[in-house]
């Protein structure tokens, strides 16, 4: 028996395949709603205590604020008082002066630090710990030490120079001395974290590279210059970037080692921001000052991601 044509044994259109309904896809899966749960609570912390009193310190400053009352609307005023301000101008200059002189004292010695103590040996990982105890220390507790340190009454300083007629120099009361002790204290203490981040640099150079530069004869400073220098330059910017930062927007030095003393010589943009809001209770002022330093830190802040991605697609 013949069997019909498939056009006529099934009508006018052959069967279509049975298909199954496609399950959605769910919008988040059970990974992602467990990684999310872990940053939700990070990210309402950030909120609370960043980005709220960031969207009220705006808003203080761009109103006259009697002791945290809103008096009057003022607009830009504030910035422009803030930036025409002789104080404002003063603590920008020190400022500039402390954060060039700091950074090249903390490069210097930490990148001295962690050429000398590349290799692994017992005596390099001991010494690499004790460079670090300044600055585990408390930024609070050491200023306070290099305070005492510099005391004309009873310091260290005034100590060993008595017996040369030296015992009344006062360190802290002249104006350049005390900038090169403030200089000397951020150096002090922030050396060991420049240490850190080039040591890692020094870390990721090819030993083959230094092998090779021997085998041809190359001397020390000629691997420095030639092989060191050019492979670290990107850890080089970053612990620039980072380290200033740092310095532009520390207060506790000033505030515990100088007090901006003497005659404002030593007064950062910190301690103006410290000063304006605390002291004069210019809440207004001092909050356009901090915005104008917030804007500022985004510019370097951005500067250290673009080095840090140009590194990572450096890195082999």
């Amino acid at each position: 028996m013949a069997l019909p044509e498939t056009a006529d044994y099934w009508g006018s259109r052959p069967p279509q395949p049975l298909v199954m309904p496609r399950r959605r896809r769910p919008l988040l899966s059970a990974d992602e709603i467990r990684a999310y749960g872990f940053v939700a609570p990070l990210v309402v912390l950030e909120i609370l205590f960043v980005v709220t009193p960031l969207v009220i310190g705006f808003y203080y400053s761009l109103h006259r604020v009697d002791y945290f009352e809103l008096t009057s609307f003022r607009g830009f005023d504030n910035y422009w008082r803030v930036l025409t301000s002789p104080m404002v101008l003063a603590s920008l200059a020190a400022t500039a002066i402390f954060a060039i002189g700091a950074l090249i004292l903390t490069l210097s010695v930490g990148l001295s630090l962690a050429l000398y103590l590349e290799q692994d040996t017992r005596w390099n990982i001991f010494a690499r710990a004790a460079a670090l105890v300044p600055y585990v220390i408390s930024m609070l507790v050491g200023s306070l030490l290099l305070r005492w340190i510099f005391s004309t009454d009873s310091g260290l300083v005034a100590a060993a120079l008595g017996p040369f007629g030296l015992g009344d120099t006062t360190i802290l009361a002249d104006p350049t001395a005390a900038m090169g002790a403030l200089i000397f204290n951020a150096g002090w203490r922030d050396s060991a974290f420049a240490m850190i981040l080039l040591l890692a640099g020094l870390k990721s150079i090819p030993p083959q590279l230094h092998a090779a530069a021997r085998v041809d004869g190359a001397s020390a400073w000629y691997r420095f210059r030639h092989v060191t220098l050019p492979l670290m330059r990107i850890p080089i910017l970053i612990a620039v970037v980072r380290l200033l930062i740092h310095f532009v927007n520390v207060l506790t030095f000033a505030l515990v080692l100088t007090g901006g003393g003497p005659n404002g010589a030593t007064q950062t943009m910190g301690l103006a921001m410290y000063r304006l809001g605390f002291l004069d209770a210019r809440i207004g002022e001092a909050n356009a000052l901090a915005i104008l330093v917030f804007l500022f830190n985004i510019v370097l802040i951005a500067i250290n991601v673009v080095l840090f991605s140009e590194r990572r697609r450096a890195a082999p």
